[in-house]
């Protein structure tokens, strides 16, 4: 049952010891230390997949609101001042590439590595959260409503056959999410003029893209080719179907790598096989084989490389439902163009956990504040979302009705360029930098918060809380 009003308000379960369920107890714990907060984790420690990881300004904001921004600065491979953002190569020609463009930022992003990143989170996790390893949550059954209030904890069910009770249920479990797949499946049987097929949203989407991740040692790369572009600054390898992005973490001791194969006509489609699975260094360098020497020479000293097919999850029309509620990948996994996946489940976290600790939020009025979370953070998460997939296609010139990669000899300049070439990358350098300026714009997790708490404390004058 839920506790009496004499202890805490109420409890919280968070499912996914990812970095947007640590970010999610961290905040409540800080605004709220009596909050009991149960984190339920589906492996036996709190590790992650995948290496490097870049995070911007809005994501330091959150970090210096909770006191961590000068362990992070320790694990940042340079200050965001010094990184203004991303250089763009043409490298889809084997006799040599050339430079196109660089982002330039305000903040440009600061790449770090991602386990470094979580043993850090792991270690500010507040007293007031037990961490429970080896539980990976199958479903939960919504509790009974009274006037729109619930009137007995949810019940949460567990791959080894137990169960748990809590007040509010929070999926931070990723793309294959399953709140997010109970919540769609009970909305889906709900009585209504709506007749949305829910369950559209309950499984990801494969976008067409294949990710090949890797590492390689500076000190290797450095014998290789003591001058090569990736050991100075975050690049971006652009050619036709493919590109490489490549940035130093571990204070440049590794660069971290990840090159993509785009095919536009598999968006969508079922994807038969692992989603991620191990690769061969050699299936990497056949896909570059026609790249320009640098990535050549990266691709060759990639180190145990995985395959990864990047799924998506649809745009979803809600993110709450009664006491539950979605965040980062289970709630908008997105594709990797702007980095900014990470980012989004930081600021949801931030958001929420303010949200749930605030004085004005009871047990009787926690369905409120959730949906001021969905109000204030959806939308925007929504339009990252967008804008990565849409942009993703323009970085392997595959995108509709631009510039198609295709490489003639016609008016050509003192280096070789064509104008139909010319003119169509800078077309594409243009919107490219048009929708990086967007993605600056969005408004961040402080900003965000702030119109939570206006909207908490409207509500709360207008209900008598």
């Amino acid at each position: 049952m839920s506790l009496s009003e004499s202890g805490p308000k109420f409890r919280v379960a968070i499912c996914g010891a990812g970095i947007g369920g640590l970010v999610l107890a961290i905040t409540i714990g800080k605004y709220d230390p009596s909050i009991p907060i149960d984190l339920y984790e589906a492996h036996d420690s709190i590790d992650t997949a995948g290496v490097g990881i870049t995070v911007w300004k809005k994501t330091h904001d959150v970090m210096i609101n909770l006191g961590l921004f000068d362990e992070f600065k320790q694990i940042f491979t340079y200050a965001p001042e010094r990184n203004k953002g991303q250089m763009l190569r043409r490298s889809d020609v084997r006799e040599g590439g050339y430079p196109w463009f660089q982002t330039v930022h305000r903040h440009g992003p600061s790449p770090m590595h991602r386990q470094q990143m979580l043993a850090i989170l792991e270690r500010h996790l507040p007293a007031s959260c037990t961490v429970h390893h080896k539980k990976r949550l199958v479903g939960y059954i919504e509790p009974e409503q009274d006037d729109a209030h619930p009137t007995s904890p949810i019940r949460l069910e567990f791959a080894d056959g137990t169960t748990a009770t809590t007040d509010v249920l929070i999926g931070a479990d990723g793309i294959r999410s399953a709140v997010r797949k109970t919540m769609f499946e009970a909305a889906s049987t709900d009585d209504g003029e709506d007749k949305t097929d829910f369950t559209q949203y309950i499984d990801a989407m494969f976008t067409g893209i294949t990710m090949y991740r890797a590492l390689v040692a500076q000190e290797v790369l450095s014998k290789e080719n003591p001058d090569h572009i990736s050991l100075k600054e975050m690049t971006a390898y652009i050619g036709k179907g493919r590109h490489l992005i490549t940035y130093p973490i571990v204070k440049g001791t590794i660069i971290n790598l990840a090159a993509l194969t785009n095919n536009p006509s598999l968006t969508g489609t079922p994807y038969e096989g692992h989603w991620v699975d191990d690769a061969t260094r050699d299936e990497v360098v056949e896909y570059f084989e026609g790249f320009e020497p640098d990535v050549r020479t990266l691709v060759k000293l990639c180190e145990k490389p995985s395959k990864w097919a990047l799924h998506v999850v649809k745009p979803l029309p809600f993110c709450v439902r009664k006491s539950v509620a979605l965040i980062g990948d289970a709630c908008h996994a997105m594709t990797p163009t702007f980095g900014a996946g990470a980012g989004q489940a930081i600021e949801d976290a931030f958001v929420l956990g303010r949200l749930i600790a605030h004085p004005l939020t009871s047990l009787s009025r926690v369905q409120d504040a959730l949906r001021i979370y969905e109000d204030v953070r959806l939308p925007i998460a929504l339009s990252v979302a967008s804008l990565s997939s849409s942009t993703s296609f323009m970085y392997s010139f595959m995108a509709p009705g631009y510039y198609d990669g295709a490489r003639t000899g016609d008016d050509l300049d003192d280096s070789g360029i064509g104008s139909y070439e010319r003119e169509g990358m800078e077309v594409i350098k243009q919107e490219v930098l048009r929708r990086w300026e967007m993605m600056d714009e969005l408004k961040g997790a402080l900003q965000a918060w702030e119109d939570a708490e206006l909207k908490l404390r409207m509500l709360a004058g207008a209900v008598g809380y």
